[in-house]
């Protein structure tokens, strides 16, 4: 079983499209645990869940979706019954120990738009006392922004760290956050470290004017 697998563009939104399924995000736990075949899985099910009646079709559906979205994946045969029969069973198992989704540009899913998160109301739950509108507008217009830019770079970064092999998830996150700024443009980078700072250097005078103010979070 390999430790991390990345999952970007068209193999991403069967993923996704796999695991919007509470039955079938359990089946893929429980292959990360271990072999099994898909008696035993029906087995654990109905175990799990006297009160529902597991139909073995179904259990078969969600292993076939799950192994689209390539998430789990046959791991050989067993004899089903006693060890002289002929007859033999599939056994799956998960295909990583940790699924990395990721998006990409030339997949079928959607960029994320800019992002939608109310920064100011985020600041104000840490106990930042924004009481200026102008300041208000100002941060969130400012942070949209920078979110903006830096979804752009990440796209360009996720497209040549797909063709890595052997990263870990940390050093895929490691490179991602570094190529996602030094991929930029020229114009967008200058402008990237521009908004930076004026996003940083507002949320820290917020900060500092309010120290003092609320000692639970200062």
């Amino acid at each position: 079983m390999e430790y991390v697998r990345v999952l970007a563009g068209k193999d991403a939104a069967a993923a996704i499209r796999a695991l919007n399924d509470e039955c079938r995000r359990q089946i893929l736990s429980l292959l990360k645990s271990r072999r099994m075949s898909t008696s035993e899985i029906i087995e654990f099910l109905e175990h799990q869940h006297p009160d529902r009646r597991i139909k073995p079709q179904t259990v078969r559906y969600h292993l076939k979706e799950l192994e689209h979205g390539g998430l789990i994946q046959q791991d050989g045969y067993e004899p089903a019954g006693e060890k002289d029969t002929h007859i033999m069973k599939k056994v799956w198992r998960a295909a990583a120990e940790n699924i990395f989704i990721a998006t990409s540009r030339t997949g079928e899913s959607a960029p994320r738009p800019p992002t939608k998160l109310n920064i100011t109301d985020l600041m104000r739950k840490l106990g930042f006392e924004i009481s200026d509108e102008s300041t208000v507008k100002e941060a969130t217009k400012r942070y949209v922004e920078w979110d903006s830019l830096w979804q752009q770079g990440r796209e360009a970064s996720e497209e040549i760290l797909l063709k890595m092999p052997q990263l870990d998830l940390e050093e895929y996150l490691t490179l991602r956050r570094l190529l996602s700024v030094i991929l930029l443009h020229d114009a967008d980078y200058t402008r990237y470290w521009e908004v930076s700072k004026a996003v940083s250097d507002m949320f820290r005078r917020i900060y500092l004017e309010g120290i003092g103010k609320n000692p639970e979070v200062y």
